[in-house]
Parts: C-alpha cells; structure tokens; sequence
C-alpha cells in the first residue's frame, strides 16, 4: 500500500476519533513564535570570509527518482492533493572542485524507499552522482535517510571515497542501515568524522550546519558562489519551500508514525521558526529543499540550477 493508501486508511481511523485526533495529528502545523535553533548566518559568512578566489560557481542537481505523496503529508493542513517528491543529489562546482551534497540511492533501495505507484527512478541520473562523487573534492550528506545516504554506504569502490567524504557521527553510524550485509566498508572508517556542535567549513564556500531533528545527524549546508548569491540546501529540515515560507511543521502523522527514527517536532518547529525569520532578514539567501520538485523546476528555469552533474576525470 502506497502513501496515498496508507493516509487513507489513517483519515479513517481519525474520524472515528473524532476532530480532536485529526486535529491533532493532520492539521496542527504550527511552529512556535520564538525558539532557540539560531541560523546564523554571520557566523556562516565568517568561515568562509578567506575564500574568494575559490567559491562555487554553478549549481547542479540529479534527480535519481520521484514519487508523489499527499500535500497533506509534506504540511500540516494542506490540501489532500498530490505533491511530487523529487529524490536529488546536488553539485557545487568551482575552481576548487566539486562538492556533492547528498549521493541518491540504487534501485534496489529506491524500490522500498519510493512509495506508491507512480514512482520513477533514473539509472544514468544515479549512475552520474556516483561517478562524481569518485571525482569530487568533497562529498557530504544532510542526513542518514537512504535516499541522501545511501550511495555513500554502497559506494563501489570505498577506497576512492574515503579521502573525499565528510560525515558526521550519527551520520556515519546510519550508513550501516544501508551497507550490504549491514557492514560498512571498513576504508569509509578513514572518511573525515566532524563535531558538529558548531558550523563546520567543508569546502571553500560552503559550511555544514548543524540541525539535528529531522534526525539526529541532519545538518544543512549554506554556500556563497562566486557571483555573490547565497544558498542553504536545507535538506530534509523542509520538504517543501512552503514549510519556511508560511510557516507549517509536517503532520504529526507523518512524524510519529512514518519517519524512521521518529522526528524530533519541537526541534524541527524551532529550525522552521529561525528559517522563516531569516528568509525575512535575508531576502536574497535562497533555500532550496531536496524534495520540492515544482520548486526545483522553477529554480532551473531561473538559472540557479543546472540539470545534470558535470563528472570531471580524475
């Protein structure tokens, strides 16, 4: 049974508790008004001060798969229409070389990732983040979910990998979940392992940002590009551009019952609440989530991002 199916039968079981359990768990979004997650940008800015000569300058994205779910199970108390979930991979490219910002997943994983029965899945799109991640300056991930992680976990030859990868620990701890037979490949143990109490510069241009919630390992990544724009990948922190914008949590339906582990609401409603205020503050700073696929779409229609990984040779 897809997702559709599965909220279906959910509804049903909520209506025979009465308005309170839908209220409860499909409708109440909301974030509070203050909180203490601190998106600071400054401090972002900071770390990357020293790198102009060598910022990014082009954004690339893959999208590996889609699979549409309700509306009503990406924000709370919106609209039981379909909503498309792109899986993405993003590429920073630059004089310094490129950072991969999650890895996608292979069709086995995506056979059980992706619900419904609508879903695609794109081969050579995968088989091109992989090949870039062999050449990459850099290769992060936002998070242990299997479609951000699992093509570090799978990586066909770890050796490669390892001198490239930066995780964190829980990050590094989820990539057995995915590994074949459940055992990371012992040269990964050689990737860099980060504290991520506290920004991290990754990359020139690009810091990692802690926000543990989604789950424990979930960080976002800002870059500046040589152009001057600015840009937080918020990852899973988000899964739609209208989570920030109005601002509304995913359903508590969604969060206590589908998410594996289960999210941590009140530190996801702080990140949504310091996201939306900075969105306010910073004007130009671009969000970009990994799953709005009418977002994206408008995004490469601008120019911001480019459609295809550009894989160097080694």
């Amino acid at each position: 049974m897809g997702w559709a199916g599965r909220i279906g039968v959910a509804i049903l079981v909520l209506l025979a508790l009465g308005a309170g359990g839908y209220w409860y768990y499909l409708a109440d979004g909301a974030v509070p008004a203050t909180g203490t997650y601190k998106a600071d940008i400054a401090a972002w800015r900071a770390l990357i001060a020293d790198d102009t000569a060598q910022l990014p300058n082009q954004i690339r994205v893959e999208v590996v798969g889609r699979d549409t779910v309700p509306n009503a199970a990406v924000q709370a108390g919106a609209p039981f229409e379909p909503y498309v979930m792109a899986r993405t991979a993003f590429q920073l490219d630059g004089p310094a070389g490129a950072v991969v910002i999650d890895s996608g997943m292979d069709a086995e994983i995506a056979g059980a990732a992706q619900p419904g029965d609508d879903k695609t899945y794109d081969e050579a799109s995968y088989a091109r983040v992989i090949a870039a991640m062999g050449n990459a300056q850099r290769v992060v991930v936002t998070h242990e979910h299997p479609d951000h992680i699992a093509g570090v976990a799978r990586f066909p030859v770890p050796e490669r990998l390892a001198e490239r990868l930066t995780l964190s620990a829980p990050q590094f701890e989820g990539l057995r979940l995915f590994a074949p037979g459940g055992l990371v490949p012992p040269p990964l143990a050689r990737a860099e392992i980060v504290d991520m109490t506290a920004p991290h510069r990754v990359a020139p241009g690009v810091v990692m940002v802690p926000a543990a919630g989604h789950t424990p390992g979930c960080v976002m990544f800002y870059a500046k590009l040589a152009d001057g724009r600015e840009v937080l990948f918020l990852g899973d922190v988000a899964w739609a551009i209208s989570n920030v914008r109005d601002p509304a949590l995913r359903p508590r339906l969604v969060q206590d019952f589908f998410m594996k582990p289960r999210e941590d609401r009140a530190k996801v409603a702080d990140q949504i609440r310091a996201l939306h205020e900075l969105a306010a503050a910073e004007p130009d700073l671009v969000m970009i989530p990994s799953h709005d696929d009418s977002y994206l779409k408008a995004l490469m229609a601008s120019g911001l991002v480019a459609q295809g990984f550009a894989v160097d040779a080694p």
